[in-house]
């Protein structure tokens, strides 16, 4: 079983002043691989911690959860063209990770494979420790602080 929680994203295309909000899509966000009892664990505990984790919000942006489930581990949950963000509680917290295939709908340059990015979550959307892992298709691994010089290389 897998919990999955959907967000919808607003920007504001204005000012704080005088606000001008446009609906911009969503993420996806999957604890996955649960048994019953973590299943239920996660839906009477967990929740509204993830939903603190993930939402926030201020005068030019902001994130909230839409709605969440309990799918099955094969249930499909998102566009062929989006990649979820997957949630593990390790260590006292949880971290987010996600793989980004830079397959049919990829907007990377061509030479990267995928990218692998986690990170901790903190309290309203706020980020630790975050790492970025590019897999370049020659096999090449890089990091996120090596990939403009590696690109300028490339180039």
């Amino acid at each position: 079983m897998k919990i999955v929680i959907n967000t919808q994203i607003r920007e504001n295309y204005g000012s704080a002043d005088q606000p001008y909000w446009k609906f911009k899509g969503g993420d996806v966000y999957v604890v996955p691989n649960l048994s019953v009892a973590q299943t239920l664990k996660v839906k009477e505990q967990g929740i509204p911690t993830l939903t603190a984790l993930i939402q926030h919000s201020n005068s030019m942006f902001e994130e909230y959860v839409i709605d969440w489930s309990i799918q099955d581990n094969d249930a499909v949950v998102c566009e062929p063209w989006e990649t979820p963000f997957e949630l593990f509680y390790k260590g006292g917290r949880w971290v987010a990770n996600r793989t980004v295939e830079n397959g049919e709908y990829g907007h990377m340059r061509s030479v990267v494979e995928r990218k692998t990015e986690e990170y901790d979550m903190l309290m309203e959307a706020g980020r630790e420790n975050y790492r970025v892992v590019y897999t370049m298709r020659n096999g090449d691994m890089i990091t996120g602080e090596q990939a403009n010089e590696y690109f300028a290389k490339a180039a």
